[in-house]
């Protein structure tokens, strides 16, 4: 089981406040990633057994003209 947990650059929730949920593969979980609304900013991807990080990074707003659609994109980064 791998922990899902975004957040905001400048405004970090803490801990489980930024905990978004969970997911049985990684790409499920980068799925959660990308259906999170709102303004966060960075991801985090944990293995639930090891406590070890599996995969981090930014999540891009790409909007196309439309204000009112909203979709992101997680970007990993190497660890």
């Amino acid at each position: 089981m791998l922990l899902i947990f975004t957040g905001e650059e400048y405004y970090p929730g803490g801990g489980w406040d930024d905990f978004q949920g969970t997911a049985a593969t990684i790409e499920e979980a980068r799925g959660v990633v990308e259906s999170v609304m709102g303004n966060d900013d960075w991801y985090q991807i944990v293995d639930a057994d090891s406590l070890k990080m599996i995969e981090q990074g930014s999540i891009k707003d790409v909007t196309t003209y439309d204000p009112y659609e909203e979709k992101r994109q997680s970007v990993p980064h190497t660890l």
